[in-house]
């Protein structure tokens, strides 16, 4: 068992601005009914439970009281949806098992209108979606399975999308909040936020802002630096938007995000590993060397700093509607790697080998990482309205036209730090410099066509081009010699990907339905070497998918059931690989083999009593190899990484009390993940594909509102589950391995004030 440095927190809480501020009941409607929702992720607003596709959303409301901030705090609300995250700042996104370890991501994120993942996969995209602050959030809408008919390149597997709360035309309102949270065995932080919503002009005109400064506690030590709970994480967000509305027709919505995340070392120990010999690992590798400490002479760090202006126009016209949404957005990413106990070779570190064979002193070897994105993206879509008819039949349809620019820039250097001096070392180790861009249009159209008052079909395609260029500059002097600027390499794709969904509604609150859907991740130019100065294409990889789904509500809307089966197969899978040349290996983006994620997603709530509700959501997916993958060092059989064989959620939330015009609410949420296998590795000092041991976690909540002011008490893992999430065998000091670790218990109070 830890021992606190830290006695509980203790906080004098001021009046903060919150719209949201509140904890509130889980979605109460007329009689004790759940809520019914209403999402626009199909880029149509439709009821949740009549879109024939797997689709998950999670309330603003919900999110406030479970304090689900991240990625991290809302997965395990959303069935399929895994994630693979060694801190805050890199997290790869993993919706129905879509996952090998490769660059470019397979989970699309978009705000409100807004497309902010990478394109391209010459830069980290996989694992730098857009983790936004989830305060002030109308909701998080989650489409599982491939959208490449209406979102394109990157949602082969899916997609997350955040709707923000627009600016209210009609009324004033503001909130205020401020609290804070202690982990066992680490240190405190703080958390700020506010809102306010102001109308300019009465039903014309109006402006909203929300802001965010949070801290993360840390709980890891580094004992070569000397610095307790060195793992903290520093995030500050904003947001704005004005909404002019000059009349019922016409409306234009401007909008800024600002986001900056800084998570200062990992979130990873030491433990035993294999580092000696991954071939035979000792049976204690996970056992931890020193406990919640790790070791490391570098100040490791990541930074997610993310900005992001936006105009969307809507226009009302008598049988249609016109939308146009117009972006730009930057995203940098600069993270500092220590790479000195990365071994070259079996129980020789790369630290050792520079400080044995090159500079002749104690040597740290560090990655001093950078990416760069800037994203232009313009849509416009015209939509039918609601009651449109073909014929004598009901006819709902969309058509629209797509195009981004991408420009990236990867900076790699490597350098050699005197472990005495502190200072660099000559000659430089060297790194290069890669800029790359991208252009993709598409234009697209859905359409739903009713043949009978119970059955219809729905249908969509997109064709996708997109262009390419990449270029490699390598610095002197130990890794390339002495530099070179690589010719640019240039290619050229057209996609097509569609949909094809039918639909029967026995009545209004029972339908089955399935679907078939198409999914692709772009390719592109691989980066040329001086051993490999002409790579092969990096060929695009797709999905194809089935479901049937199965959606009821009974004993008049008290519960529902939300019950889907799939099958994704995947081909051409783009892999992290390496190309035997005549002078070595060499490392470069590949496909390589095929893949099958089958599975049954589910999402129960039953409203027992007017004021106690029971929530059961979760997956079992069975994802494998489906051929050998030598490449990637996987064979046929294999289960694909970081996607638990089952990963389940029970809520519970209860209102059990009013007083003196309060309520007073609880809720409690129990996830269990079982049989998650570490990425693949074709390296024989890297112990591949490891098993990781299951875990559950407890969170809980009480609290009290009036309406005005609220006041809530949480603890995520009550139970202090000393729970792994990613492994590997080396990369610690003295020949160890290193593993990543849940937070431990944290106990927290937030209070909130409503203007």
């Amino acid at each position: 068992m830890r021992i606190s440095r830290h006695s509980p927190i203790a906080l004098a809480i001021a009046m903060v601005l919150s719209a949201q501020g509140a904890a509130t009941v889980a979605h109460a409607a007329v009689d004790g009914a759940l809520e019914e929702i209403v999402v626009t992720a199909t880029k149509r607003e439709q009821k949740l439970k009549e879109i024939p596709m797997g689709i998950s959303a999670v309330a603003g409301d919900d999110l406030v009281r479970r304090n689900e901030t991240g990625f991290v705090d809302f997965a395990a609300q959303v069935p399929g949806l895994s994630l693979q995250a060694s801190n805050p700042g890199q997290i790869r996104l993993v919706l129905r098992g879509a996952n090998v370890g490769s660059v470019g991501a397979t989970v699309a994120t978009v705000i409100d209108d807004i497309p902010f993942s990478m394109t391209g996969a010459q830069t980290n995209g996989a694992v730098f979606g857009a983790n936004i602050d989830t305060y002030d959030m109308q909701r998080i809408e989650v489409l599982r399975g491939p959208q490449g008919t209406l979102y394109g390149a990157t949602a082969e597997g899916g997609l997350i999308r955040y709707v923000t709360n627009a600016p209210d035309l009609e009324s004033f309102s503001a909130d205020v909040g401020a609290g804070g949270e202690s982990v066992s065995g680490g240190g405190s932080a703080t958390r700020l936020r506010g809102m306010v919503n102001i109308p300019l002009v009465d039903g014309k005109l109006a402006f909203r802002a929300s802001a965010v400064q949070e801290d993360r506690p840390g709980w890891i030590d580094n004992t070569e630096l000397g610095r307790d709970d060195w793992n903290d994480v520093e995030k500050y967000s904003f947001r704005a938007s004005l909404l002019w509305q000059p009349t019922d027709n016409l409306s234009a919505r401007l909008s800024v995000f600002r986001q900056n995340l800084v998570a200062h070392g990992r979130n990873t120990i030491r433990v035993v590993g294999s580092a000696l010999n991954a071939q035979s690992p000792p049976d204690n590798k996970f056992d931890a060397v020193d406990g919640m400490r790790t070791q490391t002479g570098v100040a490791t760090q990541v930074e997610n700093d993310l900005t992001v202006y936006a105009a969307t126009l809507d226009y009302e016209f008598d049988s249609f509607s016109l939308m146009s949404s117009t972006s730009y957005g930057e995203l940098d990413l600069p993270y500092v790697n220590d790479a000195t106990y990365l071994n070259v070779v079996p129980g020789l570190s790369y630290g050792d080998f520079f400080a044995a064979f090159v500079y002749g002193e104690p040597t740290q070897i560090l990655i001093n990482q950078t990416d760069f994105l800037h994203k232009f993206n313009q849509e416009l879509r015209i939509a039918s309205k609601p009651g449109s008819t073909l014929g004598s039949r009901g006819f709902d349809w969309q058509a629209g036209v797509f195009f981004t620019h991408e420009v990236t820039m990867l900076n790699q250097p490597v350098s050699a730090i005197s472990a005495i001096t502190g200072e660099e070392l000559s000659p430089p180790v060297g790194g290069a410099i890669i800029p790359s861009g991208l252009k993709e249009l598409s234009g697209y159209a859905d359409f739903t066509y009713y043949l009978t008052d119970q059955f219809d079909v729905s249908f969509g395609a997109r064709h996708s081009k997109t262009e390419q260029y990449s270029q490699v500059r390598t610095a002197c002097c130990i890794l390339f010699g002495p530099g070179e600027d690589f010719e640019t390499l240039r290619s050229d794709e057209n996609k097509t990907t569609f949909s094809l969904a039918p639909r029967f509604r026995f009545d209004d609150d029972t339908m089955v339905y399935a679907r078939f859907a198409t999914g692709y991740r772009a390719g592109g130019p691989n980066l040329p070497t001086p051993t490999l100065p002409n790579p092969p294409l990096l060929k695009p990889d797709s999905t194809e998918n089935y479901e049937v789904g199965f959606r009821t509500e009974l004993f008049d809307g008290k519960l529902s059931v939300d019950l889907t089966a799939f099958q994704i197969d995947w081909t051409d899978v783009q892999v992290l690989s390496i190309v035997q040349t005549e002078t070595g290996p060499v490392g470069i983006n590949g496909n390589a083999g095929e893949a099958r994620s089958r599975g049954i997603e589910w999402n129960l709530q039953l409203r027992a009593l007017d004021n106690l509700t029971f929530g059961l959501v979760g997956a079992y997916t069975d994802a494998k190899l489906t051929s050998d993958a030598s490449g990637l060092g996987g064979a046929k059989g294999d289960e694909l990484p970081y996607v638990p064989d089952l990963q389940t959620t029970l809520n519970v939330d209860w209102a059990f009390g009013s007083f003196g015009g309060y309520t007073a609410t609880a809720g409690a949420s129990y996830t269990h993940v079982a049989n998650q296998y570490t990425d693949f590795s074709p390296s024989a000092s890297v112990e591949s594909h490891v098993k990781l041991p299951d875990y559950q976690t407890l969170k809980v909540q009480v609290g009290i509102d009036n309406g005005k002011f609220s006041l809530q008490l949480y603890a995520n893992n009550l139970t202090d589950e000393d729970a792994y999430v990613g492994y590997s065998n080396s990369g610690g000091a003295g020949q160890t391995g290193l593993a990543t670790v849940i937070q431990p218990r944290t106990v927290g109070v937030f209070a909130g004030y409503r203007f």
